[in-house]
């Protein structure tokens, strides 16, 4: 009989070295053990539920979904009922309106057909019209694509940054495993840099210049720079003049600044503000040939 031709040792090295560095999925499978051993052997822990906090998954934990959204998601996705009269006493005047605005902009008025490969471009007006009232400059529906969630967009951007082995991203330390994680299945170079918990967090420019130019004599081509503002998990939110360094950082060292910006709507006290990215360098008189800027956000932490 031939060898199986699907074996461990025969799969993508970058997979499996990505398996090693997702090692933190072994305390949620140690969980799920726990949690098997609970249901089938009651008594057997000193307690009776696990509480997953680690899943950044609010609403298994019960959090409670935007209603508006999920109305309005309904109406899309089964038209028929914008037709009956039931509808009024179900659902809010408002979702039902705002479902008929979007089915408009809908190729068949249905949700069920393929679209532009940057998403309708309806919807990419309106987002565009939303970010320029953000940031009080304006913003042009072809330069937003619209994903599935922030990661795609991610590894979109870390395919197209990373060349080879050679090439690194800066990417701050702590931080979620998402940027870490597709640079090992590229078989990318990580820098890393450290935030600056005496500055509330804050990017160190002259750390981030010590760690390029240590990458740089290692023969590492450094492509881009990751900032997550607000960060995660931190929850700091930079203040303007940290990000004007960054801006110029990267303008000055060639970099395309990442900018994850998901949690933006995610600040809790009122001695921060949240400013994109975009915003800071369109103020400092930068325009789209000036500088490379990548900036991610989404809808889905917690909708």
């Amino acid at each position: 009989m031939p060898p199986c031709a699907l074996t461990v040792d025969s799969l993508n090295p970058k997979v499996l070295a990505l398996a090693d560095h997702l090692g933190g999925d072994a305390i949620a499978r140690r969980a799920q053990c726990i949690q098997n051993e609970i249901e089938t052997k009651p008594g057997s822990h000193p307690f009776d539920e696990i509480i997953y906090c680690s899943l950044s998954n609010p609403q298994s934990m019960g959090q409670q979904p935007n209603k508006f959204f999920r109305e309005v998601l309904a109406l899309c996705d089964y038209p028929h009922l914008l037709e009956q009269s039931e509808t009024n006493s179900l659902f809010s005047s408002d979702a039902i309106a705002r479902a008929r605005e979007i089915l408009d902009l809908f190729p068949g008025r249905a949700t069920g057909g393929y679209s532009h490969c940057q998403g309708i471009e309806g919807l990419r007006n309106i987002i565009a019209a939303g970010i320029a009232s953000r940031d009080n400059f304006p913003c042009d529906a072809e330069d937003i694509f619209l994903t599935d969630g922030a990661a795609p967009p991610v590894h979109m951007m870390m395919h197209l940054l990373i060349r080879d082995q050679k090439d690194g991203i800066l990417c701050p330390i702590p931080s979620h495993s998402l940027y870490t994680s597709y640079m090992v299945l590229q078989g990318a170079t990580l820098v890393p840099y450290y935030l600056d918990e005496s500055r509330g967090w804050g990017v160190s420019i002259s750390d981030l210049k010590k760690q390029l130019d240590g990458a740089r004599s290692m023969g590492v081509v450094v492509r881009g720079l990751v900032v997550i503002n607000p960060g995660n998990p931190t929850g700091h939110v930079l203040m303007e003049e940290n990000q004007c360094e960054i801006v110029d950082f990267c303008r000055n060292e060639d970099l395309v600044l990442l900018a994850d910006e998901v949690y933006q709507e995610n600040v809790y006290t009122d001695e921060k503000k949240f400013h994109s990215f975009k915003k800071i360098a369109r103020s400092m008189g930068y325009g789209e040939g000036d500088i490379s800027l990548v900036s991610f956000h989404s809808i889905s932490n917690g909708n």
